[in-house]
Order: structure tokens, then C-alpha cells, then sequence
């Protein structure tokens, strides 16, 4: 196989590759640490501590707790502390306690057998082996948010901030929960008594500047692209359209520019990465909807977005009745030899509550900022993503 003349390494371009150096988030770091630290000294009088991280889509959030979780690991080892750091995803590991509890479980102590045990007492084995076995956990739970909106009546907050409660006065191996959010909007669906449990440690990640992001993007460039192969004119272009509205600093969608302009680059047998391919890939892409956006779909929500974008470009507008796309939803089932979920409107309402689906009124349905840019490049290049993957 040839040697690439653009690419070192695409992998650093990934949404989910986890940097040493995360460029101005050292701030959110080392207040992490100096939060979780000074507990190592003594961990078995350490009593829990809650956090909750607060910013927009692509500022950082999960790359600076996955790198924390890294960092204080390390220093809990050089203590003599076995203390783990387990992230787990709302979206991806169970939108329901049940399944979220088990996949805990699962990630921080696979010997524990989770049949048949209710969520209760899956999260009260935990404790005990954990207790057992002199082990300690900091878990950061990513999209909060999304599964209290999905969830309710499920009451997580009160089940994950009162386990000391189960043995009063003695402290518990679950010495810390990181809570990350788009905003703190979710707190409305909590119970007083949820809210007051969870207190009021906030971490706050700004929006990226357009320098930020610059200086974010030339550290992927340095293991990503054979040198000298990024012009840098094609920095500061990405870094403007990244920092500015519709994007509005998501660092994923500079990335994904990144990435895709080289892909490019590469295929038009160019030498370099020029700005006139980032021009030519941001035309064809939407800005609000990433590849991991996509990827983080299970089969059910890419069939129905599937059946959504063939529906909006057979229209040519951007938005489509509810009882159209049920129609399609069908179809595109019967397509893939698929059993149609059950409950579509929740369904529909999981993309909503994800970001990529606008809902314009009760009966019409869309795709979030996709009136801003060429619709038919758009609809064209997600179908190219959607395809295979539904397959």
C-alpha cells in the first residue's frame, strides 16, 4: 500500500481521539484535579463529590473529563490508590436506568452477574465489590441532559448523588460523579430534592474563539497530515467558518472540515490541503449535523433519519408532515428487512432531543439547519453516510 502524500495519520482527526494536550481547557483540567486530588491522600474518609460540566455542542467537554479521568488515575497509582475513572455516554450506553446501570457495571466490574437484579440493587453490588475489593470509581456520566429528557420519571439524579445513604456515615468507593450538559436547562425536570443533592459545583466550557480553534486544529495537523501539506491559509479559513454562526466554535465540525478537505486534497491528486477545499467540502456538508452526530444513531433512529432525508429531498422543501415520514419510516423498513419500532414518536423525539431533527410545528418534521445551506448537496452527501450504515 502506498504512503499517503497528505495524511500522517487520520485517526488524530477523529471526533473520539483523545489528545495528551488539549489546548485552552488546561484551566477546566486543573480545577478537576484540584477538586478530586487532594482525596488521595485519604480516600477512605473521602466522601463523594459532584460536579456538573456546562457547555455548548463541541467545546471540549468530553475530550477534557476522558484526559481528567487519564491524569488523576495516574496520580491515585503513584498514591497506591486503585482508583478507575468510567465514562459512560447516556446516548450510547442506555437511555433507560435499567441498561445504563448494567453497561456501569459491565465497564467497572465485569465479574458482577446483572441478570436479574433491578437497577437498585445493580448499583448496590457495585458498591460492595467495589468495597470489597478496595477499588474506587469517579464515573462521568456524558448527556445528562438528554437522558433526563428522554427519562423523567426516572429519578437517576436521586438514585446516583444519595448512595452514601445506603451505609449512613461511612464514606463509599464511589467517590465522585461528573455530570455533563449542553446547559442547565435539564434542572427543570428535577425534584427539589434532586437538585439539592446534585449542589452546586459547575464547571462552565466557553465557546471557542477562532484563535483557539486555530491553535487546537495545528496540533492535529502536526500528527495528522505529512508536513508542510496544510497551507496556512487553510487553518485560518476553517477556524473563521468554525468560529462563526451556524457553527458557532463546535470544534467537531472544524475537525471534520480538516478532515474532509484533505480527503479531497488526496483524491484530486493535490499536494496540499488548499482553502479552495474547504470552500468546495463546506458547501456539501450541514454544519449542525457531524459524523458522530450519525454514528451515535442506533439502527432505529438512522432508519428513520434515512426515511427523513429521502422524504425531504423527494419534496425539494425542508420539512415534511409526521404522517409522511411514518410512511416512509415503513417503507424504509420493509427496505432493510426491519421491524419498525414500536413507539415512532418517541422515537422522532430522541432525534430531536439529539439536535438533528427540527420539529417546525406539531405535524412537520426536518433536519436542524438544514434551510441555511444548499439542501440538495446536503440531503445528497448525508444519504451517502446513512446508506451503508443502515445496511
Amino acid at each position: 500500500m502506498s504512503r499517503s502524500l497528505i495524511f500522517k495519520d487520520k485517526n488524530r482527526l477523529s471526533p473520539y481521539y483523545i489528545p495528551k494536550r488539549l489546548p485552552h481547557r488546561d484551566q477546566q483540567i486543573s480545577l478537576l484535579l484540584s477538586i478530586y486530588s487532594d482525596m488521595l491522600k485519604n480516600i477512605w474518609k473521602a466522601y463523594p463529590r459532584f460536579i456538573q460540566i456546562v457547555g455548548a455542542t463541541g467545546t471540549g467537554k468530553t475530550c477534557t473529563t476522558i484526559r481528567f479521568g487519564e491524569l488523576i488515575a495516574e496520580r491515585a497509582k503513584r498514591e497506591g490508590v486503585k482508583l478507575q475513572h468510567v465514562y459512560m455516554n447516556c446516548k450510547v450506553d442506555g437511555v433507560t436506568r435499567y441498561v445504563l446501570y448494567g453497561n456501569l457495571v459491565r465497564k467497572a466490574a465485569s465479574k458482577i452477574s446483572t441478570r436479574s437484579l433491578s437497577p437498585e440493587e445493580m448499583i448496590r453490588q457495585l458498591v460492595e465489590y467495589l468495597r470489597f475489593e478496595d477499588i474506587f470509581l469517579i464515573v462521568t456520566f456524558d448527556e445528562i441532559d438528554y437522558f433526563v429528557q428522554m427519562n423523567p420519571r426516572e429519578h437517576i439524579i436521586y438514585d446516583l448523588t444519595r448512595i452514601p445513604e445506603a451505609r449512613p456515615g461511612e464514606p463509599t468507593p464511589i467517590v465522585g460523579e461528573i455530570f455533563i450538559a449542553r446547559s442547565l436547562k435539564w434542572h427543570e425536570l428535577l425534584e427539589p430534592g434532586e437538585k439539592s443533592t446534585l449542589g452546586i459545583g459547575i464547571i462552565e466550557f466557553p465557546r471557542y474563539t477562532s484563535g483557539q480553534i486555530r491553535d487546537i486544529l495545528e496540533d492535529r495537523v502536526d500528527g495528522a497530515f505529512q508536513p508542510r501539506t496544510v497551507a496556512d491559509d487553510t487553518l485560518d479559513l476553517i477556524s473563521d467558518i468554525t468560529a462563526n454562526p451556524p457553527i458557532n466554535g463546535d470544534i467537531r465540525v472544524g475537525l471534520e472540515l480538516l478532515y474532509y478537505s484533505g480527503v479531497l486534497a488526496e483524491n484530486t491528486g493535490s499536494s496540499r490541503v488548499l482553502p479552495e477545499h474547504v470552500r468546495r467540502v463546506y458547501s456539501e456538508i450541514n454544519p449542525t449535523i457531524t459524523a458522530e452526530d450519525v454514528m451515535s444513531l442506533d439502527r432505529d433512529g438512522r432508519l428513520a433519519l434515512l426515511a427523513l432525508v429521502r422524504g425531504l429531498k423527494a419534496s425539494g422543501s425542508a420539512y415534511i408532515s409526521l404522517r409522511e415520514l411514518r410512511k416512509l419510516y415503513s417503507v424504509v423498513c420493509d427496505e432493510y428487512n426491519t421491524k419498525p419500532a414500536e413507539d415512532f414518536e418517541r422515537l422522532i423525539q430522541d432525534l430531536i432531543y439529539r439536535g438533528i431533527v427540527d420539529m417546525k410545528s406539531l405535524m412537520e418534521i426536518g433536519i436542524s439547519g438544514a434551510t441555511l445551506i444548499d439542501l440538495e448537496k446536503f440531503l445528497n452527501n448525508l444519504l451517502k453516510q446513512l446508506e451503508p450504515l443502515s445496511g
